[in-house]
């Protein structure tokens, strides 16, 4: 019987990505390998070498968008497949990537190398993410206003599993015991970090935007603190309802207010009371009545107003 895939000699291989830019954008790479291409890009330019299709996980669904986007790998990246096509070696496939520790920067005019000389970034040390070898690579700045606690980053290989992108973004699960912490990093500087008691720290370095399309609840059971270096403007369409069992405070220099004020309970007013129209009291109106001395009564003290 004729041989199939699946079916006759299992040809792997173990090569270095030169090309990822896929045309058919199937996360397929061009992959030099050993044995089978040689290091002259004259006698084998990259443009010629054969697309390989990416292998995903069991957790990918691979179909219709769902599942991880098989566009991890960058050039320069070491992986290892197999030949769909067994000996013939024109169909590969690639089931894995190797990290290393590479000693040299990239030779761009060779192959197996990254021909745009940008990976490796750094030589001498494993391609292990830094902060996954215990390596604290950026911190977060205090405020003038708040005190924020500082990162418990106190990571120990192998507990630090992070997922890191081309231009800086990552995300950090850290299982190192007494040091657990969750962490999402933007490379503007907006993160978020949960500490191993539970604290959680948000940093937004530029505008922030919240919208909740249905109700919304918050219940803090501890003190509240706000600083706000600008205005605050709060607009609410239907009505406000506010209940403080202990004592209101509001200290401000000037407290314009239009509209009704319905009060009930006493007004205890400590300085001058001014309205610019009329101010009326138990049906009084205040506006151009008079006292006046009634013998008797004594001095400084005068009647009902007329």
């Amino acid at each position: 019987m004729r041989d199939f895939v699946g079916k006759g000699n299992f040809t792997w291989f173990f090569g270095v990505v030169e090309d990822r830019n896929d045309p058919a954008q199937l996360g397929r790479v061009r992959v030099r390998t050993y044995g089978y291409h040689t290091d002259n890009k004259d006698k084998i330019p990259t443009e010629t070498l054969p697309w390989a299709i990416p292998l995903g996980g069991i957790d990918s669904a691979s179909v219709s968008g769902i599942g991880k986007s098989p566009t991890g790998m960058v050039e320069g990246t070491w992986v290892v497949g197999f030949f769909l096509d067994g000996d013939r070696a024109q169909e590969p496939a690639v089931v894995g990537t190797l990290a290393g520790a590479p000693s040299e920067a990239a030779e761009t005019t060779l192959g197996f190398n990254d021909p745009n000389g940008v990976y490796p970034k750094y030589t001498g040390e494993s391609d292990v993410n830094k902060r996954a070898r215990g390596q604290n690579t950026d911190s977060v700045s205090a405020s003038n206003k708040i005190r924020i606690p500082q990162s418990k980053f106190s990571a120990v290989y192998p507990m630090n599993h992070v997922m890191e992108t081309e231009s800086g973004h990552y995300k950090e699960y850290d299982d190192t015991p007494d040091a657990e912490r969750i962490k999402e990093f933007h490379r503007s500087g907006t993160m978020y970090e949960v500490y191993p008691d539970g604290d959680k720290v948000t940093k937004v370095v530029k505008d922030n935007y919240t919208l909740v399309a249905s109700n919304d609840s918050l219940h803090v059971k501890g003190n509240v603190t706000i600083f706000v270096d600008g205005n605050t403007n709060v607009t609410v369409d239907g009505d406000t309802n506010l209940t403080v069992a202990g004592t209101t405070t509001v200290d401000t220099p000037t407290t314009n207010w239009t509209g009704n004020i319905n009060l009930t309970g006493d007004l205890d007013i400590t300085g001058k009371s001014t309205a610019s129209v009329d101010h009326v009291s138990a049906g009084i109106s205040g506006k151009g009545h008079t006292h006046t001395d009634t013998p008797g009564l004594g001095a400084g003290t005068t009647s009902k107003p007329k």
